[in-house]
């Protein structure tokens, strides 16, 4: 079992979208809202691979509102989950100055290596209970309601009543705070049929600080291969070679109940590592999330609706891209994008510079932050999950020299071409176009672009075209069987802009 803050059921396994913050310029504002580079990285990252259930989205919409609804509630979880996932490279420092493994010290020596490695690895049941207990202070304190906090704050709870946690604190305080010589050790071996040692438990210790010191450090209760018993002790011979041997029968029960301690406490606390870093994409959303608001744009948290209802609905849709120039909510224009089955999709058309690029943006960026489980820029907004976002901008194509209109237009047609096939295992996937063929003859781009759009509603597919073709139009308007006259939401649903 692992938690996790971005994923409800575990990572997806999802195909990143093209480069669609790059077509969408949601990296220029990600980079203008987020100082940390790599904080805005990682938030780009996730953005590219879209959740694809109404669950997962709304997972992340409930803690949104948990953190922007209650003052003082991320701040404190981030503190703790911070030094939480700090606490395995501590121990693991601690762990390799305590216990450097040297295969040439003595038995003696390896004894005492152990011992102190276990001690090291003895600190940490109780640091993780108390970052439990930590944790479901801070949860309970406040009235979280996403499901993902309260899960996290019921876990730790639970655990802070769990027997065997502990009990496996409690062994572990019996090396934190002593040296292996304040103790008496018992030691069962267990032997095979050539009487070689296979492996050695620790079965028993005991306190003798308050006793005097006797002449031999260790002494085992239990059975010693050649020696005789006498009433319930075994007489040790005090020679060099029978110290060594019990020494390293101790050393070895010793390194078993370390090795299982480490094992048994990692895995306790591999349940929450990492959770600092999923937070760091609720810190660039939150910071985005601000300088929205100080902008004065409009947000909301979408509706959002199965891949199957093929909707997409928003009021005052605003592209936030336009931060990046200095415009703010006083400035920016807004616009409406309606969009249902049985609707191919949409062509907005018009002349240079009337701002037909910024609208598919503010479509476009939309569709990716709902499907991160952010808000949209807008005063409502209805939308139906996609289980691909594709994009082809030609503007963004500055591989191609300019002027080198063939050359431009193969690679167009290559880019196009990719999206195509990812349509076949991605249906009810959206694919955003702007300008695509418009380096070639417009009359033989329009019939290409055409025999193209005429292709999508097979994969279920729907489509938002930017164009200055006005023979496209002029073709798909009279179309009968796609796109008839009478209702031109049944074909593509032509915008001037």
């Amino acid at each position: 079992m692992k938690y996790s803050l971005l994923y409800r059921n575990g990572t997806p396994e999802t195909e990143e979208s093209f480069d669609i913050t790059y077509d969408l310029s949601v990296d220029r504002l990600v980079r203008l809202t987020v100082a940390d580079a790599r904080r805005a990285d990682y938030f780009l990252a996730i953005l590219m691979k879209p959740l694809t259930s109404v669950e997962d989205i709304v997972y992340r919409q409930e803690q949104l509102i948990d953190y922007l609804t209650i003052p003082g509630l991320y701040e404190e979880l981030r503190t703790v989950f911070n030094r939480y996932d700090k606490v395995k490279s501590d121990w693991r420092e601690m762990r390799s100055v305590a216990y450097p493994g040297s295969t040439g010290a003595n038995s003696r020596a390896l004894v005492e290596y152990t011992f102190a490695s276990l001690k090291v690895t003895a600190l940490f049941p109780k640091t993780i209970i108390s970052y439990f207990s930590a944790i479901a202070d801070i949860i309970n304190r406040y009235p979280v309601k996403s499901s993902a906090l309260r899960g996290i704050g019921s876990y730790c709870s639970e655990m802070l009543e769990n027997e065997s946690l502990n009990e496996l604190s409690n062994i572990a305080d019996l090396f934190r705070y002593k040296a292996a010589e304040n103790y008496e050790f018992s030691v069962t071996a267990c032997l095979d049929d050539t009487l070689r040692m296979i492996s050695c438990d620790l079965t028993g210790l005991e306190d003798v600080t308050a006793r005097p010191k006797e002449n031999v450090l260790f002494k085992f209760v239990g059975e010693l291969i050649g020696k005789k018993r006498v009433s319930d002790d075994i007489i040790l011979e005090q020679d060099d070679s029978t110290v060594d041997n019990t020494l390293a029968m101790l050393n070895e029960a010793l390194r078993r109940i370390d090795s299982a301690l480490t094992a048994v406490t990692g895995d306790v606390y591999e349940i929450f590592c990492g959770i600092s870093s999923e937070l760091a994409f609720f810190d660039a959303a939150l910071a985005l999330i601000e300088r929205l608001d100080e902008a004065g744009i409009k947000r909301c948290f979408p509706v959002m609706l199965p891949p199957e209802a093929d909707l997409y609905e928003a009021e005052e849709l605003a592209n936030p891209m336009l931060l990046c120039e200095g415009l703010d909510g006083s400035t920016i224009r807004t616009n409406s994008f309606s969009s249902s089955a049985p609707a191919a999709g949409a062509l907005i058309h018009g002349d240079n510079n009337t701002g037909k690029t910024t609208y598919l943006r503010s479509i476009g960026t939309a569709q990716l932050m709902a499907q991160a489980g952010l808000p949209v820029c807008a005063g409502s907004a209805r939308i139906s999950i996609r289980r691909g976002i594709y994009s082809h901008f030609s503007s963004a194509e500055e591989e191609f020299r300019a002027g080198d209109t063939a050359g431009r237009f193969e690679g167009e047609v290559q880019c196009v071409a990719k999206i195509i096939d990812g349509l076949e295992s991605h249906p009810y996937s959206l694919v955003l176009l702007n300008e695509t063929f418009q380096t070639t003859a417009y009359s033989e781009g329009a019939q290409g672009m055409l025999a193209i759009l005429e292709t999508l509603p097979a994969a279920k597919a729907r489509f938002v075209f930017v164009t200055r073709m006005t023979r496209l139009v002029e073709l798909v308007t009279p179309n009968p069987t796609l796109f008839p006259v009478s209702h031109m939401t049944a074909g593509f649903k032509a915008e001037r802009v």
